[in-house]
């Protein structure tokens, strides 16, 4: 993995798809894709000195709420990528930062919105940003989409599709579920025959509740169409974990 940078404005990194990356079609999984665009907005905030050690020293954490990529062409193994981000500034309590994806020819071949909050790890609170990003240089462009991210609604009646329950390796250093364990859980209970013969062209993800170790999940599923509607709740209290919108190609 390499690192390209001119200034603080937009970061970029480049990534080699490994095997390890790839589905059965040998095409990048959309949630490696998901790592990828974690880790390099991770990077970036720990250059400008607003990373996860720099929060936690404070008591607070940068947790995703709301995520949309749309993937104009999946990479696939041994391919070399490159992703650029940048901070668009701050909305009421959200920090929003875009992604774009290029192949080896610059040309772009993905593109994400991400909405993300400051929550003070001691009572579970948002922080308003405002302060704590004033030294972050943003980057005055349009967003990648014309509509903002906001709550999902959800139109289509939901069955239910399995029951997950929260293992070791679901959770991360923040002692809950990482946000991309829900978009694999997402994506493999669509059904195979949409796996084995369509692509994501897009995915749009809330991330409402968190979700503990003890916890167990439900995943509740629209009938499959060229658009997939999903709700994750808990098992035992109802609660909705995250939902999600896939269109397919």
């Amino acid at each position: 993995m390499e690192t390209v940078n001119e200034n603080l404005t937009k970061y970029k990194r480049c990534f080699h798809i490994g095997s390890f990356d790839t589905d059965l079609n040998g095409k990048a999984k959309l949630t490696s894709i998901c790592n990828y665009l974690q880790e390099i907005a991770g990077n970036h905030v720990d250059e400008i000195n607003q990373g996860i050690d720099d929060l936690k020293a404070n008591n607070m954490a940068w947790v995703l709420s709301r995520l949309k990529i749309k993937m104009i062409h999946f990479p696939v193994w041994k391919d070399k990528i490159e992703i650029e981000t940048w901070s668009i500034g701050t909305d009421g309590l959200f920090g929003n930062r875009e992604f774009k994806i290029y192949n080896s020819k610059g040309e772009t071949i993905a593109m994400a919105s991400s909405s993300w909050l400051i929550v003070n790890i001691l009572n579970k609170r948002p922080v308003r940003p405002q302060k704590i990003v004033e030294k972050m240089p943003f980057n005055a462009v349009s967003p990648l989409f014309e509509n903002t991210l906001g709550k999902l609604q959800i139109t289509e009646e939901l069955f239910p599709k399995e029951n997950i329950p929260i293992h070791y390796s679901d959770i991360d250093f923040n002692q809950h579920v990482n946000n991309v364990k829900y978009i694999k859980w997402i994506i493999d209970s669509c059904p195979l025959e949409f796996l084995r013969h369509k692509e994501i062209e897009q995915l749009e993800i809330n991330f409402l509740h968190e979700t503990k170790l003890e916890d167990e999940l439900k995943i509740f599923q629209s009938d499959p169409t060229n658009r997939s509607e999903i709700v994750i709740k808990n098992n035992n209290t109802n609660r909705e974990h995250c939902r999600a919108v896939i269109n397919w190609k």
